[in-house]
């Protein structure tokens, strides 16, 4: 008995003096915890591509990826009462990413996505001729590029570009080669009525950029001919919009000195702020309708109320009858004239540029308020 108590003392005294490579490796792999590996990127994420190579041929590079730690023995697992919804795979942030100068093209038009997974977002599409920077591979198809074209991160289907031959990155992203025809110089600020960004002024699916919502401010600098013939606008370098879907401000009937708003109420209706005879902001305002129209002529702010409670029976108009209102929390609100009529915050429509009130310029919030913080009472409101 005594001989068997001092081995079991021994092999208990070899198993705590044990490597932990050796438990490890008693254990079995089944209940070792595995060791994280999201973090920073190597220096290198995988082989340069020859300039007579191909990216199907090349060994593809999986991304980071989160691994789970797997539950302790002897914890239940929990009952799953509903159908788990997927989730994107996680994508390290920039700071995070080796650019590896190494550089690819597309013979075609080719979509971004947002992720390496089959029902992953488009971010929108790059004209063909255009240049990435490789960054990574998924292993699922997609590579995971810097695009400077959006100056953005994105995936891109790796049968669909072949490798630069010249590798240095481009300084601007890639263009035709030629600039279109510039018929005047512009240079207002005014607002998108929800047409496409081009990157030339032609309507083709290889020109698609991305769209611009409706009341979305713009800054046009200059005209151009488009292929079709057409007037078409230069936003940005690169970026085309063509003429119809966009508001600009027309030159105003009278011009006043300092500050004051111009109401075009040709439809979309436009509201314009002047500084003398320079524009500095635009708006698109829902405006009256013909049975309760916005008053035209001259006026001047002679009221606000910065959180206001409009109610109809106020100006004689019963709130349960088909022209009644009741509305509370109507934000940055500035009355023009006596009767009612103002500048105002407007929830209840997106309708902006058309009629839908009972005389009042409607405006989203963020013009409310910048009209709010910009005029003052004396203001000149000249409608026309």
């Amino acid at each position: 008995m005594g001989a068997i108590l001092a081995a079991v003392v021994l092999l208990t005294a070899l198993v705590a003096f044990a490597p932990r490579s050796a438990v490890l490796a008693a254990q079995g792999p089944a209940n070792r915890t595995p060791t994280p590996t999201y973090g920073p990127w190597p220096d290198t994420l995988g082989p340069r591509l020859s300039p007579g190579a191909t990216l199907a041929t090349t060994t593809a590079v999986p991304l980071p990826t989160f691994r789970p730690t797997p539950r302790p023995t002897g914890v239940p697992t929990p009952m799953v009462t509903h159908t788990p919804q997927p989730t994107l795979q996680p994508t390290p942030p920039p700071s995070e990413i080796t650019r590896l100068d190494q550089w690819v093209t597309n013979p075609g038009p080719i979509e971004l996505w947002s992720s390496p997974d089959p029902d992953a977002v488009s971010l929108g599409r790059a004209p063909a001729g255009s240049r990435f920077d490789l960054t990574g591979s998924s292993g699922r198809g997609r590579l995971f590029v810097y695009y400077p074209g959006f100056q953005e991160y994105a995936w891109i289907d790796a049968d669909a570009v072949v490798p630069v031959t010249d590798q240095a990155p481009p300084t601007t992203p890639p263009t035709r080669g030629t600039t279109p025809e510039v018929v005047q110089a512009i240079n207002l600020p005014g607002r998108a009525l929800g047409y496409t960004v081009r990157s030339w002024p032609r309507v083709a699916p290889e020109t698609r950029l991305r769209e611009l919502p409706h009341n979305a401010s713009v800054y046009v600098y200059e005209a151009v001919r488009g292929d079709d013939g057409d007037i078409w606008y230069r936003i940005g370098d690169g970026e085309y919009i063509h003429s119809a879907g966009v508001r600009l401000p027309k030159p105003p009937p009278q011009v006043f000195p300092g500050r004051w708003i111009d109401v075009d109420l040709t439809e979309p209706t436009l509201m314009t702020a002047y500084e003398d005879d320079r524009v500095v902001y635009t708006a698109l305002a829902l405006r009256g309708t013909v049975v309760d129209s916005t008053p035209t002529g001259l006026h001047r702010i002679l009221r606000r109320v910065e959180n206001e409670t409009m109610d109809s029976a106020t100006i004689g108009i019963p709130r349960d009858s088909p022209r009644g209102y009741y509305l509370e929390g109507v934000l940055y609100t500035q009355y023009f004239t006596t009767d009612g009529a103002a500048i105002h915050y407007n929830y209840w429509s997106s309708h902006f540029g058309y009629p839908g009130t009972h005389g009042c310029l409607g405006v989203n919030l963020e013009d409310a308020l910048w009209f709010w913080n910009w005029a003052e009472i004396g203001t000149i409101v000249n409608i026309h």
